[in-house]
């Protein structure tokens, strides 16, 4: 298991980081693990988002993956659909608390690699995916905001 977590203060509300992340096309200026985005259905609290990702910059499954949204989280599940459920369990979270001057959001990914990849893409993936993440909530931060994304100094858009 390999896991990512890192955290930003954003001038918006819990809510609109919740619409801007369930907006997969956009999200995926941020998150550079979402290949193609297929369509996100909602319902109530929680639905379901179709999406292939990419890891470590190759290409990775597609799959249906279901996710819940309460006021102040928003946690994706592992694949119920697609290739992507045969190849790694995934657990996603996006916690936000509103505090006097912003949300603080804490964003976490987890990936649990399924035999026979464990064993050869932990190790190789860890430190790619804690890094990936830090970046991640950098760019979030800047496009959430309305900024243009990206990290100074960076090739990354």
């Amino acid at each position: 298991m390999i896991v990512g977590e890192a955290s930003a203060k954003v001038a918006v509300s819990p809510r609109e980081v919740f619409e801007f992340v369930l907006d997969l096309d956009r999200y995926r200026q941020a998150d550079h693990k979402i290949g193609r985005v297929g369509p996100v259905n909602r319902g109530g609290s929680g639905g379901t988002a179709v999406f292939s990702g990419r890891i470590g910059g190759l290409p990775g499954p597609s799959g249906t993956y279901p996710f819940t949204l309460t006021p102040t989280s928003l946690r994706f599940r592992s694949a119920i659909a697609g290739p992507a459920r045969w190849f790694l369990d995934f657990e996603g979270s996006f916690e936000c608390e509103e505090t006097g001057d912003g949300t603080v959001v804490v964003h976490r990914e987890v990936f649990a690699f399924k035999r026979p990849w464990r064993w050869f893409l932990d190790p190789l993936l860890r430190k790619w995916l804690e890094n990936d993440t830090a970046h991640e909530m950098v760019r979030f931060k800047d496009l959430v905001e309305g900024g243009e994304g990206g990290i100074p100094g960076s090739s990354q858009p």
